[in-house]
């Protein structure tokens, strides 16, 4: 009693104002009206109302706005002003956002006139429970035992949370992945890579060419996530073949974008493994944590080089694999199951303590990684003394970065017709997980 009294008081002020005001509260039978589960779900209806509201234009005063939660349960008061709404009109819609949402009949979305009264519509609203009779009538003659409400909507509401936490997650990862792509593209100049104002050592492929690829991958990267969330058991080998389905399909998305020119072939691969990872982290737990995605992405890809490119033939195989049996360099498979130890060790270092990414903190990282990283792009395309002395370039620009020591590695790389493409794909890995570590994904 108390605390709807209070409640009253706070719309009266409100009141005051000389403007409507909307309320949003929560049907909760029994004690206490408010815990973990409820908060988390009104925290998400609430989102959701404001959205609605603004949608149609309804003016929400925010500086005004009272929110909180009581003995009654949580709560929000905000006045609105009309513009040329009518009251009837904005608590229509009020009506349409209950009726809407897929637990609308657990919540109370209300209109209160310019002078504290009700707006009511005059309906009456079926009871939740029974389906079958007024919800004022079965609340009025207790018909329904206050833990039978509970146990049956609580379950409800926190598979709701759980699917709107997932569906964020999902979105932010797959847009941090995106840009992180776009980042390592756009960084120009680079050495031997596709720039915004070169093709670096590629004939078949430009700027747009990439932009282009990019954009047919990218619908691609929540089904990644959300495979991370919903894989079960912990034999995550077992994971490897469905994050590789769903890579074949971006690939042949690829090929379709760019007529069958080989843009992305490598970032696929890694940025799968990423995206799966994080979803994987985060479907179990309730923060980002490095040392279980690392775990994760190695126990994935765990006898990978032994399984796939040991005992391989020339006949038919990849680069990647081609420069194995030359070489002995195992390439991305053998980053993805020492879990991303170049990313990790060479390139987020670079980035420690930034809190913006510029380019020249992105040319260090890519120098970092480049410096350290046997890349088969470069092996493929000549041989391990060209790799050495393109790492070594490397490593002395970083160590003395100026424009004679970076342009001095830009002219080897055309010299030579190399492109470093494996250390970019891990610059375009190290910008992800560094976005993912200091984004509030949750």
């Amino acid at each position: 009693m108390e605390a709807r009294d209070h409640r009253a008081f706070l719309k009266n002020q409100l009141a005051l104002k000389g403007l409507p005001t909307l309320s949003l509260t929560l049907n909760i039978p029994g004690y206490p009206k408010s815990n973990a589960t409820v908060k988390t779900f009104f925290d998400y209806c609430l989102r959701d109302f404001k959205y609605f509201m603004k949608a149609y234009l309804v003016d929400i005063v925010d500086k005004d706005v009272i929110e909180g939660c009581d003995a009654a349960g949580d709560f929000y008061f905000a006045p609105c002003g009309t513009n040329s709404l009518s009251l009837d009109a904005i608590k229509q819609y009020c009506e349409a956002f209950e009726q809407n949402h897929p637990l609308g009949r657990f919540i109370d979305a209300d209109l209160n006139d310019q002078f504290g009264n009700t707006v009511s519509s005059g309906k009456s609203k079926i009871c939740f429970f029974c389906l079958e009779r007024p919800a004022i009538e079965c609340r009025r003659e207790n018909t329904h035992e206050p833990e039978e409400l509970r146990a049956f909507m609580f379950p409800r509401m926190e598979t709701f949370s759980r699917q709107q936490r997932e569906n964020r997650i999902v979105k932010k990862l797959s847009s941090l992945a995106q840009l992180a792509i776009l980042d390592e593209i756009s960084l120009s100049p680079k050495p031997g890579l596709v720039d915004k104002f070169s093709s670096g050592s590629h004939t078949d492929m430009n700027y747009r060419t990439f932009l282009n690829s990019t954009s047919a991958i990218a619908p691609w990267f929540a089904e990644l996530v959300q495979a991370g969330f919903s894989f079960e058991g912990y034999d995550l080998t077992r994971a490897l073949p469905l994050i590789r389905r769903i890579g074949l399909s971006m690939e042949t998305a690829m090929n379709e974008s760019t007529q069958n020119v080989n843009t992305q072939k490598g970032i696929i691969f890694l940025m799968g493994l990423a995206l799966f990872s994080c979803g994987r982290v985060l479907g179990r737990h309730d923060q980002f944590t490095v040392k279980e995605f690392r775990m994760i992405v190695s126990e994935i890809c765990r006898g990978m080089v032994r399984n796939e490119l040991q005992g391989s033939t020339l006949e038919g195989k990849s680069h990647g694999m081609e420069t194995f049996l030359n070489y002995g360099f195992s390439g991305a498979r053998g980053e993805a199951e020492s879990g991303f130890e170049t990313v990790f060790n060479y390139g987020l270092p670079q980035l420690n303590g930034i809190t913006e990414l510029k380019d020249q903190a992105l040319i260090n990282c890519f120098l970092a990684i480049a410096s350290n990283n046997i890349d088969t792009n470069i092996l493929y395309r000549s041989n391990p003394q060209v790799l050495g002395k393109f790492q070594e370039l490397c490593k002395m620009t970083l160590d003395d970065f100026n424009d004679r020591n970076y342009s001095a590695v830009i002219d080897f790389c055309k010299k030579e017709n190399i492109s470093p493409g494996g250390s970019a794909d891990l610059l375009a890995v190290t910008i992800f997980v560094w976005s993912v570590i200091n984004t509030e994904i949750l």
